[in-house]
């Protein structure tokens, strides 16, 4: 079964598209699917409605979070929540397609660890973003490529085996979780699969400048550790990739 973590925060106008979406890829995918949607106390019904729609299409549930927001916080307690043997992450704010999900968990059913949806490699791509925001995107991938050579490090949409994800030791930082579990989990089997990433049509975008401060933070931390830990596999084995 797959259980795809979907973390929120005020996202009740996206969520609203976005579940109805998820209910229609179920029939596509050979197997279960949870939705695991967890909250950190939106004040626009966000929590309401998902567990409303949820319970309906007896779909999955909802994590209703306290303390301090935090998107990897939320993630990780949504990893530690799901029931599936294959866990996936994605946003709510309709920039990840779930229409892409099957082609995901196919690729780790064949073999790989993870598997990257992926705007920068042949087919994937960016719309509705401004040039100055393309260009901090290929500079933090570009600077994370040393530590998982992968074209889209920073991906925040992605499937992977639960028995990886949930024994990794992580403590990620701001919102590049994946980063986090590719180099702490030393994981070397990994498989993209293109995708067109549409930035956000409804809602805020929670992208700060604390964001990039803490990236850089996660960066420095994340070499300190492969410096101590040296990973035995020299890095991720290139597996080919898919193009849906």
């Amino acid at each position: 079964m797959l259980s795809v973590v979907i973390p929120t925060y005020n996202e009740r106008d996206a969520l609203g598209e976005l579940l109805p979406r998820l209910a229609a890829v179920r029939s596509r995918l050979t197997e279960g699917l949870e939705v695991v949607v967890v909250d950190d106390q939106s004040s626009d019904g966000t929590p309401d409605m998902a567990e409303q729609f949820l319970n309906r299409e007896a779909l999955g549930r909802v994590i209703r979070r306290d303390g301090p927001r935090d998107l990897s916080h939320a993630v990780m307690a949504g990893i530690r929540s799901a029931t599936g043997d294959l866990i996936g992450v994605m946003d709510a704010d309709l920039s990840h397609p779930p229409e892409l999900l099957p082609a995901l968990v196919s690729a780790v059913r064949s073999g790989c660890e993870v598997a990257i949806a992926s705007r920068y490699v042949q087919g994937g791509g960016i719309t509705n973003w401004r040039w100055t925001r393309r260009l901090l995107s290929r500079i933090g991938n570009l600077i994370a490529r040393p530590l998982v050579p992968v074209a889209d490090a920073t991906s925040g949409y992605f499937v992977g085996e639960s028995t990886l994800l949930k024994t990794l030791t992580l403590r990620p930082r701001g919102f590049k979780i994946l980063l986090e579990m590719l180099v702490k989990g030393c994981i070397h089997r990994i498989q993209e699969i293109p995708y067109v990433f549409v930035d956000r049509v409804t809602g805020r975008s929670k992208l700060k400048g604390h964001v990039l401060w803490l990236y850089g933070v996660q960066l420095v931390s994340l070499y300190l550790h492969r410096l101590r830990h040296p990973c035995p596999h020299g890095g991720a084995v290139a597996m080919d990739e898919a193009h849906v």
